[in-house]
C-alpha cells in the first residue's frame, strides 16, 4: 500500500459519506393502497449494538418518508408505546398484537424491523463488516402482512495470500448459515432474503498487517463521523426498500394524542 494510510481513509470517508446518502425519487401513489398511516416500530435487536439498532430504525424510516404515507414520528411512536404499553424495546412487541398497536397509535400499517448482524471484525487476515436486517409492513385492521423483506451486506478486506484462503472459507460458512438461531427471533418466519449475503467490497492485501492497519483505521474515523458502517447499512437499505409498497397518498394522517402536540412534552 503504496499511499500514505490517513489519505486512503480520508478518501475512503468522502466515498462513504456520498454512498451512504439515501436516493430521493418520487412516487406516485397507489390509490389501492388501503394504508394511509404508518408507524415504524422500535427495532428488535439481536445484535451488541445499540446506537447501531437506532441507527438502522431511524434510516429506514427516512427511505419511507417519500413514499406517500403519513409517517409517524419516531419518538411519538416510543412515547406512545411506553405511556400506553410500558413498551421500550422491539423484543417486547410479541406481547401484543399488530391491531391493538393500530388502535394505541392510530395507524392503519406498522412496521416490524429486525437487527441480525451490525459487526466490525478485524483479525488482519480476514476482515470483515457486515449487516444484516429484516422488516415486514403489516396493516393493523386484518393483521395480515403486506410487505416483508431481509438481506445481509458486508465489505471484505483480506490480508494476504494466508486471508484469501481464510475468507474464501468464511464465506462458505457464512453461505450455509441454517444454525443459525432465527426460530427463537418472533416474526421472522416468512420474511425473504434473511440469509441473503451481497458483498459489495471485496478486496485484498499484500501482508495482514496493511490490512489491519487499514480496517483499524477506517473503523476510528467512520466512528468519529458518526458513520460507522454506514455504506453496508444505505446499500441493505437501499436493496431493500426497492419494492417497499407505495402508499395511496392524500390527506389523511393518524391522530396525535394530546400529549404529543407541539410545546405539550
Amino acid at each position: 500500500m503504496g499511499r500514505p494510510f490517513h489519505v486512503i481513509l480520508l478518501a475512503a470517508l468522502s466515498f462513504f459519506l456520498v454512498a451512504c446518502a439515501a436516493p430521493m425519487r418520487h412516487y406516485r401513489p397507489n390509490p389501492d393502497n388501503p394504508v394511509y398511516t404508518v408507524a415504524v416500530l422500535p427495532i428488535y435487536n439481536a445484535t451488541n449494538d445499540v446506537e447501531g439498532a437506532m441507527k438502522v430504525r431511524e434510516e429506514f424510516d427516512k427511505r419511507i418518508r417519500n413514499r406517500q404515507y403519513s409517517v409517524m414520528p419516531l419518538n411519538d411512536v416510543d412515547r406512545a408505546l411506553l405511556d400506553g404499553m410500558g413498551i421500550t424495546l422491539g423484543d417486547q412487541l410479541d406481547m401484543t398484537t399488530p391491531e391493538a398497536l393500530g388502535a394505541l397509535l392510530g395507524v392503519e400499517g406498522v412496521v416490524y424491523c429486525y437487527l441480525l448482524d451490525f459487526d466490525d471484525i478485524t483479525t488482519g487476515l480476514y476482515n470483515v463488516k457486515k449487516v444484516r436486517a429484516a422488516f415486514k409492513l403489516v396493516e393493523t385492521r386484518t393483521g395480515s402482512v403486506m410487505w416483508s423483506r431481509g438481506l445481509g451486506v458486508k465489505s471484505i478486506l483480506a490480508g494476504g495470500d494466508a486471508g484469501k484462503g481464510l475468507t474464501a472459507f468464511k464465506e462458505i460458512l457464512d453461505s450455509n448459515d441454517s444454525n443459525e438461531p432465527f426460530g427463537a427471533i418472533p416474526g421472522l418466519d416468512g420474511i425473504r432474503g434473511i440469509r441473503e449475503w451481497r458483498v459489495i467490497r471485496l478486496g485484498a492485501t499484500k501482508k495482514p498487517g496493511e490490512a489491519a492497519a487499514f480496517a483499524i483505521g477506517e473503523k476510528l474515523i467512520t466512528k468519529a463521523f458518526g458513520v460507522h458502517l454506514m455504506l453496508e447499512t444505505s446499500e441493505m437499505l437501499n436493496i431493500i426498500t426497492r419494492d417497499f409498497p407505495v402508499g395511496p397518498g392524500g390527506p389523511r394522517s393518524y391522530p396525535v394524542p394530546e400529549t404529543f402536540a407541539p410545546g405539550v412534552r
